[in-house]
């Protein structure tokens, strides 16, 4: 988790020092990921424990 939010510190520590230009690509793949985030058939839930990372009690 901590190696996830060193990295989501840098990545926005870039976006900051450089013209939108530079992550206009960037921008899609993020926004297409979220897209298909939302219409990913299965919810939180039933995805993990798909996975099988559903702790128990959840």
């Amino acid at each position: 988790m901590e190696e996830r939010l060193a990295f989501i510190k840098l990545y926005v520590k870039r976006l900051k020092e450089n013209p939108d230009e530079v992550f206009r690509q960037q921008v899609k793949l993020v926004n297409s990921f979220l897209a298909s985030a939302r219409d990913f058939p299965l919810s939180r839930k039933d995805y993990l424990r798909m996975k099988g990372e559903l702790r128990e009690g959840n």
